[in-house]
């Protein structure tokens, strides 16, 4: 199998901005039909909230991942079973049967995948990286700026998940996530319901 390589990109960049641009184009269309808002200071208010408000925390997002993986790259080779990491310009080379914890950091809109919540995503739910140990202490966070490989399959056997608002880096950071298994949901027995509403006319009474 050929070797996987992942390096800094702009794809992230360019999602987040292709996002604003739907978002700002419906919000045009919608004072078009119905708001009917003119005002040029209230528009660019309006506009200037609607950034702060939805693109705040990708940016600080941005920001935290690129001061990480600024000087990142790695490379997974499935043949020989090893992972090259690549650092401020020194190359680790491991087995990945050296790795002590496996963790993906996603944001909460993910966690649909255990608990089937329906939550909505948001403008960042795309944003997240991976908390990588080995044996010998050595840690890396690599993030979704280097390639979108968390929605991917798991590169690592026994890979949890940590489920965050916002999946900012957190180096100290020690909780070891969870599996990624959904909920098994059983429909409520006949017999079970009636139960319950006995219950219920007991506690009334």
């Amino acid at each position: 199998m050929k070797t996987a390589t992942y390096k800094l990109n702009s794809k992230s960049i360019l999602r987040l901005i292709r996002t604003n641009l739907i978002i700002l184009f419906l919000l045009y269309v919608l004072n078009y039909f119905f708001f009917k808002v003119y005002n040029p200071t209230v528009i660019l208010i309006t506009i200037g909230q609607f950034f702060i408000l939805f693109n705040g925390p990708a940016i600080y997002l941005l920001i935290n991942y690129y001061k990480n993986n600024k000087n990142t790259e790695f490379s997974i080779d499935k043949n020989s079973n090893t992972i090259s990491i690549v650092e401020n310009g020194i190359t680790k080379e491991y087995s990945l049967n050296e790795v002590k914890h496996s963790i993906y950091n996603l944001g909460k809109y993910w966690r649909n995948a255990i608990d089937k919540n329906y939550r909505i995503p948001t403008i960042f739910s795309d944003f997240g990286y991976w908390d990588l140990t080995f044996e010998n202490g050595d840690r890396y966070y690599l993030t979704t700026l280097l390639q979108d490989f968390l929605l991917e399959e798991d590169k690592v056997k026994n890979t949890k998940y940590r489920f965050r608002l916002i999946p900012y880096i957190d180096r100290s950071e020690t909780e070891q996530g969870i599996e990624l298994k959904p909920i098994e949901y059983k429909p409520k027995s006949r017999t079970e319901k009636l139960k319950e509403s006995y219950k219920g006319k007991q506690t009334r009474n």
